[in-house]
């Protein structure tokens, strides 16, 4: 048999090497083609992990938004049974002092009958900022009774008073206990000392850049006048007195305490005691 000519062998191994490289190609590049669809799929799941991530946190927020409102319409309605009730009560008793703080108006009935009716002002729910402290000027909600009465009440101001009054006027404050001095200003006994002499009752003592907070007790902590010429005391500072704003009457201007005008609550002083119910609403 003859052997092949030499040409045709040659064509055949160069056959057989244009093979090889064509599926060494194809591997490197269907290997390409591998990696770069696992790299758009890792993004692809990134990408819809974050998605999730972020629907998840607005899910959340959702919630807490319908829970807060929940809980604003429950105590809403918890305060309306509540009123309810108060005033399905009032026949029990025999005289009850109502305020209603959204009309600003106080009634009185003696067994069930209207006796008395005034205008007040009641809490500006306003907010102060002060010596590291939130506080909200609101009336009480609730009931409560008549724990003292006083006639010609001398006030003796919360701290806050002096507070408000420092950032209205844009000055500092500054506690003073007994004994302190501050230039001329010295607090001794009863009564706050300049240069010896005792300063005028219920005025603000302004020193510099500051105004000055006396300890209670002593004579320059009392302001007389400002509570108007009767108090019914329902505890924890609050009560129903009279007020020198009269024009402000009608108008949720006070720090929580009940205000009407001298002449009403003078007539109201008569007619309650201690020991009588008052329900603020």
């Amino acid at each position: 048999m003859k052997s092949l000519p030499r040409w045709i062998g040659l064509l055949g191994s160069w056959a057989f090497l244009v093979l090889a490289i064509g599926i060494a190609a194809y591997s490197v590049a269907a290997e390409t083609i591998t990696v770069r669809d696992s790299r758009k799929l890792h993004r692809v799941e990134t990408i819809d992990r974050l998605l999730a991530d972020q629907h998840l946190e607005q899910v959340r927020r959702l919630q807490e938004t319908m829970s807060r409102h929940a809980n604003q319409v429950e105590k809403l309605e918890s305060d309306v049974e509540s009123t309810k009730r108060v005033i399905e009560d009032l026949h029990d008793t025999s005289f009850v002092i109502t305020v209603s703080t959204a009309e600003n108006k106080v009634y009185a009935h003696q067994n069930g009958q209207l006796v008395f009716e005034a205008v007040c002002s009641t809490g500006s729910n306003e907010k102060l900022q002060a010596g590291g402290e939130t506080m909200v000027f609101r009336t009480p909600i609730g009931r409560f009774r008549i724990e003292s009465k006083e006639e010609k009440p001398l006030w003796v101001p919360p701290d806050w008073h002096f507070f408000e009054q420092a950032q209205k006027e844009g000055l500092k404050w500054v506690r003073m206990n007994r004994g302190d001095r501050i230039a001329d200003l010295y607090v001794s006994g009863a009564d706050v000392m300049s240069n010896g002499y005792p300063l005028p009752q219920g005025e603000l003592i302004v020193r510099g850049d500051a105004i000055i907070i006396p300890p209670v007790g002593t004579h320059q902590r009392q302001f007389p006048d400002v509570l108007g010429t009767h108090r019914l005391n329902l505890g924890s500072g609050y009560a129903l007195h009279g007020t020198q704003q009269t024009h402000l009457l009608g108008q949720s201007v006070s720090h929580g305490c009940v205000r009407l005008n001298n002449d009403d609550i003078a007539r109201l002083f008569q007619m309650a005691n201690v020991g009588d119910e008052v329900i603020i609403y």
